[in-house]
């Protein structure tokens, strides 16, 4: 008779670059606001997403590709040549279909750049709301892959935000096969932290309050995002599920 395969060991860390040792999985969380804005894109049509970590090499590869789009943020505001930001209320607006995407942020792309460095396993991308496609990329990918001790390594990319470890600690749940955290306590970790405060200052009008609803969510597309190297570019791209 088989025996049951384990669960992955999870290993949660916060910020942009922690020191990671290898891993089978490792899966990049920014809810508020990059990889929900991603997932938005993706549903809106967007074919792929370059992430770029500095607005200099983001307009480089734009004025190489005169069809691509800018997109991305500094301290949450858009700089004032891009052609989006990193909103995905914004973003659902827009005409996305078959475009190609430069994506810088501040926080979540620049732990992708960590993230990817000297790793050959599966990494993937992430807010709250795509969480459960998250979470059936990995299994698929470590019953395609079996180790007898796998492990999934989680960056809350944000270094304080309890969005993202709100995000991460979900994860962590339901590889593990624990229905707790459940949906309800994790998008009021959301609602409550200090960046949707932040968003929601009337006095702040920088800032979008209509981005929290989509970050603050369960809404799973049928796909999970990967990030595939190509040479030394990142590219962001949809698996189906």
């Amino acid at each position: 008779m088989s025996q049951a395969r384990r669960p992955p060991e999870v290993a949660i860390f916060q910020g942009h670059r922690p020191e990671l040792k290898p891993a089978a999985v490792r899966i990049v969380i920014d809810t508020i606001r990059a990889f929900t804005h991603t997932q938005v894109a993706f549903e809106g049509g967007a074919e792929r997403i370059l992430l770029v970590a500095s607005i200099d090499e983001a307009r480089r590869r734009a004025r190489q590709h005169p069809g691509w789009l800018l997109a991305g943020e500094r301290n949450a505001v858009k700089p004032a040549d891009f052609d989006l930001g990193n909103s995905p209320a914004l973003t659902a607006r827009a005409q996305l279909q078959g475009r190609t995407l430069v994506l810088t942020t501040s926080n979540g792309v620049q732990a992708v750049a960590h993230a990817a460095h000297d790793f050959e396993g599966l990494l993937l991308v992430t807010g709250l709301a795509n969480a459960g496609s998250t979470v059936a990329a990995t299994r698929a990918y470590l019953n395609a892959h079996p180790e007898p001790s796998p492990t999934v390594q989680i960056l809350a990319s944000h270094p304080e935000g309890d969005e993202d470890l709100a995000t991460a600690q979900w994860l962590e749940a339901r590889l593990h096969g624990l229905a707790q955290p459940d949906d309800t306590r994790a998008i009021r970790r959301v609602w409550e932290c200090r960046a949707a405060r932040k968003f929601a200052d009337p006095t702040r009008p920088e800032y979008l309050s209509d981005d929290i609803p989509f970050c603050a969510r369960r809404a799973d597309a049928p796909f999970a995002m990967v990030v595939e190297r190509q040479g030394s570019d990142l590219w962001l791209t949809r698996q189906p599920l």
